[in-house]
């Protein structure tokens, strides 16, 4: 068996983009323009070979489930395997507990404590109700908008007409009553709760972003509107919160 494209999202969400041991990022920035630097490696605790580091014949269950796999620098990877009787299994397990414990702890104390910009990597709190919705469209410069792939006619409808809509109201709501407003609120509180019957969860942010041009200038700093709808099994949910590689149409510095 492999390590599947879901499992590995999870766990690459769940660890945070952070190194297990040194808690370094594991998705950096390189001397090319267009790349990334993916120092990450997923690290199996017990490994499926008999003469592998922490090798157990006995093992049952899946060598490639997230359970049994960590998050790691390349070279902690190194030092886990060639120093197994520190690193045992006991302890990497220990550590996952830790580690993963930490990402979800900080993110409760800092919703952007896992974004990485340059990297477009984001931390989004799950959003639950209509007022939070027009505190994150209100006045924006930008929408920076994203769902998860759709399967039917209604879901796209709905999904993507709610993204829609919050873009022309994000536009509009400087010219809006109070009381217009407080009755959007209460609509997109039935919204949400209409996406959740459908299977899928709101996640969002207001945030500043400094754009530049194709000749890389800085152009300024944009208020911009950050909302992706995502399956409720989406494996880059932790916690209450996303953590995942945000597909953005903007540039970054």
């Amino acid at each position: 068996m492999a390590i599947t494209d879901k499992t590995r999202k999870a766990l690459w969400a769940q660890s945070g983009n952070r190194c297990l041991l040194c808690r370094i990022e594991l998705v950096q920035e390189s001397e090319h323009e267009n790349d990334k630097l993916i120092i990450g490696e997923e690290c199996h605790i017990v490994s499926s070979k008999a003469n592998g580091p922490r090798g157990d014949t006995t093992f049952i269950g899946n060598y490639d489930h997230i359970d049994n796999l960590v998050l790691l620098c390349a070279n902690d990877h190194k030092r886990i395997d060639e120093l197994t009787e520190i690193y045992t299994v006991e302890k990497l397990k220990l550590f996952k507990l830790i580690h993963e414990n930490w990402v979800k702890t900080t993110l409760e104390r800092d919703v952007i404590a896992f974004t990485n910009d340059k990297s477009n990597i984001k931390s989004l709190p799950q959003v639950t109700t209509g007022k939070k919705i027009i505190d994150i469209i209100n006045g924006a410069h930008l929408f920076d908008f994203h769902h998860d792939e759709l399967s039917t006619e209604k879901e796209a409808e709905i999904v993507g007409g709610l993204l829609e809509d919050f873009k022309d109201y994000g536009d509009l709501l400087s010219d809006i009553g109070y009381a217009e407003i407080a009755k959007l609120g209460i609509r997109y509180n039935d919204e949400l709760e209409n996406l959740k019957k459908m299977g899928f969860i709101l996640f969002g942010l207001r945030r500043k972003i400094r754009l530049r041009n194709d000749k890389k200038e800085n152009v300024g700093l944009y208020e911009a509107a950050s909302i992706i709808i995502v399956r409720d099994n989406n494996p880059s949910i932790v916690n209450n919160f996303l953590i995942a590689k945000f597909p953005t149409d903007f540039s970054f510095f």
